[in-house]
């Protein structure tokens, strides 16, 4: 399990139990880990402005100090299916449906995306090929370290979410005929530019509405910006916190500003800061946003 699925399930999970101190030994065994790195898990916790409070002796434990927001309640099984879709890409509700009724969370199951040092040099390569309309070769191991050998493809987007690039191509397979493929950038290696092709507006199309659905961003090195509006220092200091102190300060408007290359990366603090004492102020990307979990977390509203 990824550090940042560890510290929301630590998180909803002291919520669900707000009324008791909750034993920082209960906490180690349902995330797996030891009683140090609890501790840790709660000083993050308090620097992102969910204060736990702390009782020490036999019967101490931990116990947060408010409710969360209910745009933050969200049970221990979506979150886990969150994590899988953003690893895999996939729906939601798939992943949902293929989880067990009490879902064993083990380390193959949540992992941090990891980029190599050749991830940049690939994506160049493979954004020249983009804006040429030229094929690619590469040398392919997939996730499961299965090696694919070396793999031919129309190369339609480059994708980023979740800390890892992906190229969304067009695969000829001999069994299944030709689809939307997705490959991790980082498990591509030999790259070589073939002859051009015509993109297929059907494949142009469907890698958009990819991105679109999954909440991926378009590595078109356009940034996006976020206009949040503060109602009181209080929900400054945890903005700043939240966004890293990456943002521009406005105290005349009371407004925070913040630039990033992938809209995921504004999505998740955003996520955690919740909509209660502040405002987005820029429509592109409330909408963008509202889209964005309106796709993510359907599942909640049926």
């Amino acid at each position: 399990m990824s550090h940042i699925a560890r510290e929301l399930k630590m998180l909803f999970y002291l919520n669900n139990n707000i009324n008791r101190y909750v034993k920082i030994d209960e906490l180690a065994d349902l995330l797996e880990i030891t009683p140090r790195q609890v501790r840790r898990y709660r000083d993050d916790l308090d620097q992102n402005g969910y204060f736990v409070y702390e009782l020490r002796g036999p019967a101490g434990g931990y116990k947060l100090a408010e409710p969360l927001d209910k745009s933050l309640m969200i049970p221990d099984n979506i979150m886990l299916a969150l994590n899988i879709a953003a690893k895999n890409n996939e729906s939601l509700i798939k992943s949902l449906k293929d989880l067990p009724i009490t879902p064993k969370i083990n380390k193959n199951i949540i992992q941090n995306g990891t980029i190599s040092d050749n991830i940049m040099d690939n994506s160049v390569i493979i954004a020249n090929a983009i804006n040429d309309n030229k094929n690619i070769s590469f040398h392919y191991i997939d996730r499961e370290g299965k090696d694919r050998g070396v793999l031919t493809v129309s190369p339609y987007k480059i994708a980023h979410t979740n800390d890892t690039y992906y190229l969304l191509a067009k695969y000829d397979s001999k069994t299944k005929g030709s689809y939307l493929a997705k490959y991790d950038i980082d498990m591509i290696s030999n790259i070589l530019i073939k002859e051009e092709f015509i993109p297929e507006e059907k494949y142009i199309k469907e890698s958009d509405e990819y991105l679109k659905y999954y909440g991926i961003k378009n590595t078109n090195f356009k940034e996006t910006k976020l206009v949040l509006k503060y109602n009181n220092e209080s929900i400054l200091k945890r903005i700043e916190r939240i966004f890293e102190y990456k943002g521009i300060l406005d105290r005349i408007n009371k407004t925070y500003t913040v630039y990033s290359k992938s809209e995921n990366e504004l999505y998740y603090p955003l996520f955690k800061l919740g909509t209660k004492d502040i405002k987005i102020l820029n429509n592109d990307f409330k909408k963008a946003y509202k889209n964005y979990l309106e796709n993510q977390f359907m599942v909640i509203k049926l």
